[in-house]
């Protein structure tokens, strides 16, 4: 777990106090200040790649959120269909109810692009459990019919074997975030 929420707050810091040091070096002609420069200077480059190398539990849900829709939309745009799409692995063991929804609507539904924006994700009972709540804006086909379509998505995360997955998903109003039933889609 890192100290900040991201590495630019220690960093900027880092440069800061080394550019203050590098004034107050200059004026009071004390070379041994510089020392402090390049010591700030190399502790900003290593606290950058010790940051990219810590990935804390909301990097990873939201990573696989993102790659969870990337696998959804390409797996739709596939031809011909797979007989069981990637796409289930992301959920859990025990929501057969979410894996044939998404199973289902692979196999029905085109997703020719789509935009996700205001993803807001947090981690819930001490680490193990995530909410993620996001809306999803696409381009969408059902047979001949098709246009672009505005939704808002709850998914509840637990973490497996190491893996965060999927155990209940959530289809929101898109305006108002009231909760409602999401479209069944019969084979």
């Amino acid at each position: 777990m890192w100290f900040t929420e991201d590495a630019w707050s220690p960093i900027i810091a880092c440069v800061l106090l080394a550019a203050l040091c590098f004034v107050i070096a200059w004026t009071t002609q004390k070379p041994k200040l510089l020392y402090a420069v390049a010591l700030l200077l190399v502790a900003s480059i290593v606290i950058f790649f010790v940051e990219q190398a810590i990935v804390s539990d909301l990097e990873q849900v939201e990573a696989q959120l993102t790659e969870l829709v990337d696998t959804f939309v390409r797996e739709s745009q596939a031809n011909p269909k797979a007989a069981q799409p990637q796409c289930v692995r992301f959920f859990s063991e025990r929501n057969d109810r979410d894996k044939a929804r998404i199973a289902a609507a692979v196999a029905m539904v085109r997703v020719d692009s789509v935009r996700m924006t205001d993803v807001q994700s947090k981690i819930t009972n001490q680490g193990t459990r995530a909410i993620t709540l996001f809306r999803a804006n696409g381009t969408v086909s059902i047979g001949s019919e098709g246009g672009q379509y505005p939704t808002r998505w709850e998914l509840s995360w637990q973490k497996e074997a190491g893996e965060w997955r999927v155990t209940t998903t959530r289809m929101l109003n898109a305006v108002n975030g009231t909760e409602i039933g999401i479209p069944r889609i019969d084979r």
